[in-house]
């Protein structure tokens, strides 16, 4: 009974990690970013505030209809970029479009990358904010 149990086990995490029943691996792997705790992740929106004071901003979810928008701590550790190039915090603006790769903290989110989106991905992240009233 323990073996058909761990079988059970290792098969259900095998879907889980192999994107079975998911819409594709891009998402999966979204799954299992969300699920597995001290691992970045990623959010795609508009800075909806920015509290120099504090240095840490406040962006929305365009991929997520219902999720509030979420603080991120900048710290000195943090990299801020634009097309690949290092940027400064006078950069960011409510309203920029960004994509934040982050690890979920109490409070604030912990920060390791804010990119300024540009072109077409800037584009597409202003739209689905629009969309969603954002």
């Amino acid at each position: 009974m323990k073996t058909r149990v761990k079988v059970l086990g290792a098969v259900a995490l095998a879907a889980v990690l192999g994107g079975v029943g998911c819409a594709g691996p891009k998402e999966a792997t979204k799954d299992v970013e969300a699920a597995v705790p001290g691992l970045a992740q990623k959010r795609e929106g508009l800075v909806t505030n920015v509290d120099r004071k504090d240095n840490r901003i406040e962006v929305n979810d365009v991929d997520h209809p219902g999720a509030p928008d979420a603080w991120f701590a900048l710290s000195p550790k943090t990299k801020l970029e634009r097309d690949g190039q290092m940027v400064t915090w006078d950069d960011i603006h409510e309203g920029t479009p960004v994509r934040v790769s982050f690890e979920p903290e109490v409070g604030a989110e912990k920060t390791y990358k804010v990119e300024i989106l540009t072109g077409v991905k800037a584009d597409e992240v202003k739209v689905k904010a629009e969309h969603l009233g954002k």
